[in-house]
C-alpha cells in the first residue's frame, strides 16, 4: 500500500518520518515553497501527483505531511485531524527533550495508523492518543464530614425517610407484622363482586368475559362467517377434504394460540385417530377437537378447596396446609395473598408463613399484603383472622425450619389455614429445583399449587413437568394457577400446554393486581377462543 508521513521544516529538512519513503514528497514540498499548492483551510494544503494524494498542515512552523493513494474517499476533515495530532505529539515530546525517543514514534506511528485504518475501511473504536503537556493535579477541596446515613424504610407501599439509624431488615421478630407500617393508610380498593354468595360460603366467579375482549375499534365490526378462523376454513375447503390438509390448518390454529408444536400434533394426532377416515368436513373436525380440548381442561379431581379446608378444621386435625411455588416474577405473592382473602371471606383463620427467605424484601412484600388484609378485614363482617409468620432471611435448613414452625404455630393458635409462600426458582437449574423435595417432605403440604404465567408460551411445558417431577416420586404438583390472563386476550395456548404435560387442572386464573382479582377458569371459553 502506498502511503507514508513526514514532519519538515519549511526549508524541507525531515524531523520525523514513517515507512521510510521521503523521495515522493520533494514535489509537495517544492510546491509549498513555490506557492502552487492548493490551500483548503488555513495552514492546510492538498496537491497531487503520480496517482498519489499529498496532505499538509502548518503549526509552530513546521509541517506534517501525509500522502495517500489517489483514489482515496477518506474525508479531509479526518486528514487534518490526524496531522493535528501528529504535529501537536512532535511538539510536545521534542520540548521535553526525546526528540529520537521511541515513545514519539510509537505515538505518531500510532495516529498515522489510526488513519489508514479509516482508508482500508476497517474500525476504529478507540481515539488515537495525543501526547499532552503535563499539568499539575488541582488541590483537593476539602470537604465537610458527611453526617449519617439517611435511613429508608417502606410505608404503605411509599419510602419514606426515618432518623434512627434502625436496621432496614424487620424480619427480626421485633413486634408484630405491622410495626413497619405506621403513619397515613391509603384506601384499598377491593370488588367483592367478583365473588358469589352461595349458603354460607363466598365463592370464586367463573371466568368468561374478560378472556378474548376486543378492542374499541373492532366492537362496531360487522361479524361475518368468514372473519373467524372457521368461517375462513370452510370457505377454503368448501366441503369434505383431506383430513391431513384440515388437521395442518387447525394446527396452524393452534400453534397461534401459543400451544407448543408437539403439544399441537399430539391433539391433532388424537383427533385424526378418533375421527377414523380420510376425508372429512371442517365441522366435524372441529368437533372432535372441541370435545377432546374441553376432555383435557376439564378436572379429573375435586377443586373445592373449602370444602378439603372445612371438613379438615372439624377433624380437628393439624391446619391445612397449602404451599404456592413456581418461576421468578410469576405472581406468587400476590395470588397467595389473593387465596388469604377469600379465605377470610369464608370465615377462616389464615396464617401466612414466608418461606422464600432469598430474595431480598420477600418477607417486606408479605408484611405490606398482610397489613392491607389486616385492614380489609377488619372492615368487613367476618370473624376471621390472618397473621404473618417469618423467621427472617436465611439458607440451607431455615426454609424447612421455618415451615415446621409456622405448622406448629398455627395448630397451637387454632389457625384453619397456613399459606407458604416459597422462593422463585429457574426450572432448569437443578441445584435450584432440588431443594423443593426436601421441603415437601418436611411441610408435607395439603396441596401444592404452582403459579404459572399465561405470557409465557411454549416454555410452560418445561416449567410444568420440573415443577411437577421436582417432589418426588411420591409427590407431584395438586393444582396450578394461571396469572396475568388478563394480558394475554386470546392466546391462551399455556393452559393447555401445562395441563397436558402433566395432568394436574386448573385451579384459578389471576385477572388484576387486586384482592379480588382471581376467577374460576371457565373451559367452554377457553376452548372457544383456541377453535373459533
Amino acid at each position: 500500500m502506498s502511503q507514508s508521513l513526514i514532519v519538515f521544516e519549511p526549508s524541507g529538512k525531515v524531523l520525523h518520518q514513517v515507512n521510510n519513503k521521503i523521495s515522493p514528497f520533494n514535489d509537495l514540498i517544492y510546491s509549498i515553497v513555490n506557492d502552487s499548492h492548493t490551500e483548503l483551510n488555513p495552514g492546510f494544503y492538498t496537491t497531487s501527483a503520480s496517482q498519489k494524494r499529498f496532505y499538509a498542515l502548518k503549526k509552530a512552523g513546521i509541517y506534517a505531511a501525509v500522502y495517500l493513494d489517489v483514489v482515496t474517499t477518506l474525508d479531509s476533515d479526518k486528514v487534518r485531524q490526524c496531522l493535528s495530532d501528529v504535529l501537536r505529539t512532535y511538539t510536545v515530546v521534542t520540548e521535553e527533550g526525546e526528540t529520537d525517543s521511541s515513545k514519539l514514534t510509537k505515538l505518531i506511528d500510532y495516529q498515522f495508523n489510526q488513519l489508514t485504518k479509516l482508508k482500508t475501511g476497517a474500525g476504529v473504536t478507540e481515539k488515537a492518543p495525543v501526547a499532552e503537556k503535563p499539568t499539575k493535579p488541582e488541590p483537593k477541596e476539602k470537604t465537610k464530614k458527611k453526617g449519617a446515613k439517611t435511613m429508608r424504610k417502606w410505608v404503605n407501599g411509599e419510602m419514606v425517610e426515618v432518623q434512627e439509624n434502625s436496621i432496614l431488615d424487620y424480619s427480626e421478630g421485633k413486634g408484630d407484622s405491622t410495626d413497619a407500617f405506621s403513619g397515613a393508610e391509603e384506601a384499598i380498593s377491593v370488588d367483592n363482586s367478583n365473588f358469589q354468595r352461595r349458603d354460607d360460603l363466598v365463592l370464586v366467579s367463573e371466568l368468561q368475559d374478560i378472556l378474548g375482549e376486543e378492542s374499541d375499534e373492532d366492537e362496531d365490526a360487522p361479524k361475518t362467517m368468514t372473519s373467524t378462523f372457521f368461517g375462513k376454513v370452510s370457505s377454503y375447503f368448501g366441503g369434505a377434504a383431506d383430513i391431513n390438509d384440515v388437521s395442518k390448518k387447525f394446527y396452524d390454529q393452534l400453534i397461534s394460540k401459543n400451544i407448543a408444536p408437539p403439544t399441537a400434533s399430539a391433539i391433532l394426532d388424537k383427533i385424526k385417530a378418533n375421527i377414523g377416515k380420510k376425508s372429512v368436513t371442517v365441522a366435524e373436525f372441529k368437533s372432535v377437537l372441541t370435545e377432546e380440548l374441553t376432555k383435557t381442561l376439564t378436572p379429573n379431581v375435586s377443586t373445592d378447596l373449602l370444602y378439603d379446608i372445612k371438613r379438615n378444621s372439624a377433624g380437628k386435625k393439624r391446619p391445612y396446609v397449602i404451599s404456592v411455588v413456581g418461576v421468578n416474577g410469576v405472581g406468587k405473592s400476590t395470588n397467595l395473598a389473593k387465596l388469604a382473602y377469600w379465605f377470610l371471606q369464608n370465615n377462616l383463620n389464615v396464617l401466612i408463613c414466608a418461606c422464600d427467605t432469598f430474595r431480598s424484601g420477600a418477607v417486606e412484600q408479605l408484611k405490606v399484603h398482610v397489613n392491607n388484609l389486616q385492614r380489609l378485614n377488619a372492615n368487613s363482617a367476618t370473624e376471621s383472622k390472618i397473621d404473618l409468620f417469618e423467621k427472617g432471611y436465611g439458607g440451607g435448613d431455615h426454609v424447612v425450619n421455618t415451615a415446621k414452625s409456622a405448622i406448629n404455630h398455627a395448630q397451637e393458635e387454632g389457625y384453619d389455614i397456613v399459606l407458604i409462600d416459597t422462593a422463585g426458582r429457574t426450572h432448569s437449574n437443578a441445584k435450584l429445583m432440588a431443594p423443593l423435595k426436601k421441603f415437601g417432605d418436611a411441610a408435607n403440604p395439603d396441596k401444592i399449587i404452582m403459579v404459572g404465567e399465561a405470557l409465557v408460551g411454549t416454555d410452560s411445558v418445561e416449567q410444568a413437568v420440573n415443577f411437577n417431577n421436582a417432589f418426588g416420586n411420591r409427590r407431584n404438583l395438586d393444582f396450578f394457577i394461571i396469572s396475568k390472563v388478563d394480558t394475554v386476550g386470546d392466546l391462551v395456548g399455556s393452559m393447555i400446554n401445562m395441563v397436558m404435560a402433566t395432568r394436574v387442572p386448573i385451579l384459578f386464573v389471576g385477572t388484576g393486581q387486586t384482592y379480588t382479582d382471581i376467577k374460576k377458569l371457565s373451559v367452554k371459553s377457553v376452548v372457544d377462543m383456541l377453535t373459533r
